[in-house]
């Protein structure tokens, strides 16, 4: 059992964490196909972005970059696939030399986002950012999905394993009614703290122009909080950042743009 901290004490942790904690970055190669010597991305997908700067986790197969599938388009990432009862992910993390398997850029307290758009509605799938992640069996790391379930849409922070599965154990979700349309883009933000509490604060937002993952935000539903006294066995304080499709009893077919851990790019003008 994990001792909760309230809202308020979650709120003040958060707007603590001002931007990413770079721990640490490497790579094998002297110039990389994907050097972030701060750390810093911003990713549409346009180019070669995804083959450059990405290595493939959980059934990279099924994860690639061109037009999004709802037909707005804009350059993203496609995540497809299908899933039974039990459940099933597609992952992919940020990296500077994917042709090697050791993580070469790794992060503590920060912000990450991403636009995602779901198509069509059958059960539940959807789309989201992954941080805190180790690639090992005895690991684990942290990911914000928003789902679209038809009435019961939801935004769901779950532990999601490093091993070649990926599965999911759910820690808290919001719940979002029917909000959740398909073909529209949503922007999923999720700010984790390391530092002193641990802490994690989600939100989703609608685009005011549904068909343009480039137009104002605004939130829908309210923010997800999390605030334990220490994250769930096999979380570290530090990992990698990535993108992370799921679908429960459905056909996946999502995409995600704008993936970025620049909280500037992320939120809107205060």
């Amino acid at each position: 059992m994990f001792k909760r901290i309230g809202r308020s004490a979650i709120a003040a942790a958060i707007a603590g964490v001002a931007t990413f904690a770079l721990v640490t970055t490497s790579w094998a190669q002297a110039t990389p196909p994907c050097p972030l010597p701060t750390g810093e991305f911003d990713f549409d997908f346009a180019g070669s972005q995804y083959l450059d700067c990405f290595r493939d986790v959980v059934r990279g197969g099924a994860i690639n970059a061109g037009e999004d599938v709802g037909g707005t388009n804009h350059t993203s990432l496609n995540i497809g696939g299908s899933a039974g009862a039990g459940g099933r992910t597609w992952i992919t993390v940020v990296d500077q030399d994917p042709g090697t398997p050791a993580a070469d850029v790794v992060f503590a307290s920060g912000t990450v986002c991403a636009d995602i758009l779901i198509q069509p509605f059958n059960n539940t799938k959807g789309a989201g950012v992954v941080a805190l992640y180790n690639q090992d069996p005895t690991k684990k790391g942290l990911a914000l999905i928003l789902y679209d379930a038809g009435n019961s849409d939801r935004l769901t922070l779950a532990t999601v394993a490093g091993d070649t599965n990926g599965g999911l154990s759910p820690l808290v979700s919001v719940g979002l009614g029917s909000a959740i349309a398909e073909n529209n883009w949503y922007r999923v933000v999720m700010t984790v703290s390391v530092g002193g509490m641990v802490a994690v604060q989600g939100q989703a937002y609608k685009h005011t122009t549904g068909t343009d993952p480039n137009s104002p935000i605004e939130p829908i539903g309210p923010p997800l909080t999390y605030g334990p006294t220490a994250f769930p066995g096999g979380v570290e304080n530090h990992g990698e950042e990535g993108i992370i499709g799921s679908a429960i009893g459905a056909v996946e077919n999502s995409s995600v743009t704008n993936f970025t851990n620049v909280r500037a790019n992320c939120l809107p003008p205060a």
